[in-house]
């Protein structure tokens, strides 16, 4: 008789148990619930809704597979009222003008309600890093929102190894002049402040200085991501000196390149912080992963499968947004 063969099982190791609990009680829960979910259920959600981030080619930084036209038009077609570009490289403020006009000409011939293409600057070294001139610059061709450094963050370098970078603040936590220049700007002209790719410190500190200063519109760029992670206590706490927080398919959705995160991890952040003060947005653009307005689909029949009211989604999804671009 021959000898029993033994073979390593993987799938015995206690991550894995774990992990396949997870993912059947998951989708045994949903059930009956998944399968009276409509598409139509979802296009009603996303009714007039606004994309608060979202990559677009031209952007030589990032593999972006879709043009901002493309988008828009996309946006359109599925009933949204609009997306905010953010580009790593450019003001995105100076190409959203001639975005508007192909896509409203395209909205007319299909008898559609065009959405809008909003933009904004982001900090970075291509546009002179804290440079006031930038976001005045910025600000004068209609920009929505100003990002502090995200690539060319000193934090983001920190976190990834590199050398150098922009600091926020200086040697006594406070923020450096130029900043205190920006955020002068930002408040002036009514603008979305985002600290971006800066550490919970520097968040903080910058949420503080900027509501002295008067800015009241102020957005936490996906702060479940690896590279700006913060605890949930922290989001709730940040959230009641008057950010929203941004929850992003990029950095809350498993995706290529990001495999890592818990979608229930975002889920006890919106009932912990409330969606009042949430964003839902995909953060998406990338080639290699699904368009922005699918990203925005699949977030929203999760979130509908997972229980969340449409009343509470369209508050994220719809009302949020348009508060922060004082959109009627």
């Amino acid at each position: 008789m021959a000898a029993k063969r033994e073979y390593y099982e993987l799938s015995m190791e206690k991550e894995w148990i774990e992990d396949t609990k997870r993912a059947y009680v998951t989708i045994e829960s949903m059930g009956a619930k998944v399968r009276l979910l409509k598409e139509e259920d979802v296009l009603d959600v996303l009714e007039g809704a606004i994309d608060m981030h979202v990559h677009a080619y031209p952007d030589p930084l990032i593999d972006t597979g879709w043009d901002q036209v493309q988008i828009t038009k996309a946006a359109t077609d599925t009933g949204m009222g609009g997306v905010l570009f953010k580009a790593h490289t450019f003001p995105t403020a100076a190409t959203v003008p001639f975005v508007n006009q192909i896509v409203t000409q395209y909205a007319a011939a299909q008898g559609m309600k065009p959405a809008t293409a909003y933009g904004g600057i982001v900090l970075n070294n291509y546009v002179g890093g804290l440079h006031p001139d930038s976001v005045e610059m910025a600000a004068r061709l209609g920009g929505k929102c100003v990002w502090l450094p995200s690539h060319d963050s000193a934090h983001h370098n920190r976190v990834i190894g590199e050398p150098g970078g922009i600091e926020l603040l200086d040697a006594d936590d406070r923020p450096v002049p130029a900043l205190v220049e920006i955020l002068k700007l930002v408040a002036a002209n009514g603008m979305i402040l985002d600290p971006c790719h800066a550490s919970t410190k520097q968040r903080f500190i910058v949420v503080e200085e900027a509501r002295k200063m008067g800015i009241e519109k102020l957005i936490l760029t996906h702060p479940n991501w690896n590279v700006t992670k913060m605890t949930i206590d922290q989001e709730v706490e940040i959230s009641k000196m008057g950010a929203y927080i941004g929850l992003f398919a990029y950095g809350d959705i498993p995706n290529f390149n990001n495999p890592n995160c818990d979608p229930q991890y975002f889920m006890e952040v919106i009932r912990r912080v409330g969606p009042e003060r949430c964003v839902i947005a995909s953060d998406l653009g990338t080639v290699v992963n699904v368009p922005p307005t699918e990203g925005m689909r699949l977030f929203v029949r999760i979130l509908l499968a997972s229980g969340f009211s449409k009343k509470d989604i369209r508050q994220m999804v719809v009302v949020n947004p348009k508060d922060l671009l004082e959109v009627d």
